[in-house]
């Protein structure tokens, strides 16, 4: 209580092992239990300087809960600043509403590639790429619809979408 100097490292070496340990199995990380013990230490100290530590037999218990009510105490408000800062504040979510402008340009394309399906020189895959893309049936659905099997359904789509591609790409451009 009287801040002696070699009370304290005496106080010091006698519990590190102990604190340490206990920190560590909070923390799990060698670095971060160094420094909350470190902490933990100077919050002891300071609270046996203030006569907080009524009975000195206790001392052992005393350190011990301290340690452990800092390393806990520390690790939650690291949790909740992190969660925190992953949130943002309210003001640094965009505005996830569409814009005029994505709204034109989905209905754009959205034109574009019907265009496109309804140019598709065979009927079968116009079939398939309208009910599975766009009209968004499962794909048992479609193949009882049109009369094929999963593994006809499958070589279909794949040939179509190739198709589709091709053609898109010739229609909006892009060499």
């Amino acid at each position: 209580m009287a801040g002696d100097a070699g009370a304290e490292a005496e106080l010091i070496n006698r519990y590190k092992d102990g604190i340490s340990f206990i920190i560590n199995r909070i923390a799990r990380n060698s670095f971060t239990a160094e420094d909350l013990a470190q902490e933990a230490f100077i919050i002891a100290l300071q609270k046996i300087r203030h006569g907080d530590l009524r009975d000195p037999e206790r001392l052992s218990g005393f350190m011990i809960s301290v340690a452990r009510y800092h390393a806990i105490e520390k690790i939650r408000k690291q949790k909740e600043s992190a969660s925190q800062e992953e949130i943002g504040t309210t003001e640094d979510l965009a505005d996830s509403a569409p814009t005029p402008y994505d709204i034109i340009l989905t209905r754009e394309r959205s034109a574009t590639v019907r265009q496109v399906i309804g140019e598709l020189k065979a009927e079968r895959d116009r079939q398939v790429l309208l009910r599975y893309y766009i009209a968004e049936k499962n794909k048992d659905d479609v193949c009882a619809e049109l009369g094929l099997t999963n593994p006809q359904f499958d070589k279909i789509i794949y040939r179509a979408k190739n198709r589709f591609k091709d053609l898109y790409i010739q229609r909006i451009g892009i060499p």
